[in-house]
């Protein structure tokens, strides 16, 4: 059966009913997002790792567009078990609520400001990305990826590899759980190896950064992440990502 294009009727109540209804973790979830990685990205790695039950919604955006709380994607329509339907919106927000909802933010709030730290500095990461290699003319990429390889990713790596070593080079960035800095970090390595110009070298590997490689090993040996990064879902939105940025 093909995916539907309607959008879930969304619970109209209280506050205080909603964060109720919010608290389990044995919802179902459809997702609302185009059929490339970008925004929708994280979020897809989050519900997978988290071994959370969703799919995606078909894209009829015209249609769509002007029924969202913003009119951008993605959104996320979380069905609880209790019937209550619950509407996510803008990403950053939505990979917060996820990783606060499945324990991916900490054992304490000074434990939940590490993990903000290194997930913002990652967001700037592939933002910088975004700008200067992914909208970079075809003919100017080469160039433009190697400056940001040794202008910005090189600051990025000394750091975090400093920081995962400081840590006990154990694969994740606060303590020894999983987080959503662990997982926006492999995202975003996941990024910057899946879109290299044609003649450029990124210095990203397990022998060149190897406390960040273990980073991205250990959120892969999670069997969810792995079975899902593995399908064709994923394999399709690689493919979708590089030919809608011409790589």
């Amino acid at each position: 059966m093909s995916p539907t294009t309607v959008l879930p009727t969304v619970t109209k109540a209280s506050s205080e009913v909603l964060a109720e209804a919010a608290k389990g973790t044995d919802s179902t979830f459809q997702l609302l997002y185009f059929p490339l990685h970008g925004r929708g990205e994280l979020v897809r790695n989050l519900l997978a790792y988290s071994g959370a039950q969703w799919e995606e919604l078909a894209v009829d955006w015209q249609v769509q567009k002007p029924k969202t709380p913003f009119q951008v994607a993605p959104v996320v329509y979380e069905h609880t078990a209790s019937g209550s339907v619950l509407e996510l919106a803008e990403s950053n927000a939505i990979e917060r609520y996820l990783a606060r909802k499945y324990n991916l933010f900490g054992a304490n709030i000074w434990e939940e400001n590490q993990v903000n730290q290194y997930y913002h500095n990652a967001e700037g990461l592939i933002q910088a990305f975004a700008l200067r290699v992914v909208g970079a003319a075809p003919e100017a990429r080469v160039d433009e990826a190697n400056k940001f390889y040794t202008e910005i990713l090189a600051k990025f790596v000394a750091i975090h590899e400093d920081h995962l070593k400081q840590n006990g080079d154990n694969g994740h960035y606060v303590g020894s759980s999983t987080t959503l800095a662990d997982l926006k970090v492999a995202q975003t390595l996941d990024r910057i190896l899946l879109l290299v110009p044609k003649g450029a070298q990124v210095p990203v590997s397990a022998e060149l950064t190897p406390s960040l490689w273990k980073v991205k090993e250990s959120v892969e040996s999670k069997p969810s992440y792995a079975a899902w990064k593995k399908g064709q879902r994923a394999h399709e939105l690689d493919a979708n990502t590089k030919a809608r940025f011409q790589f």
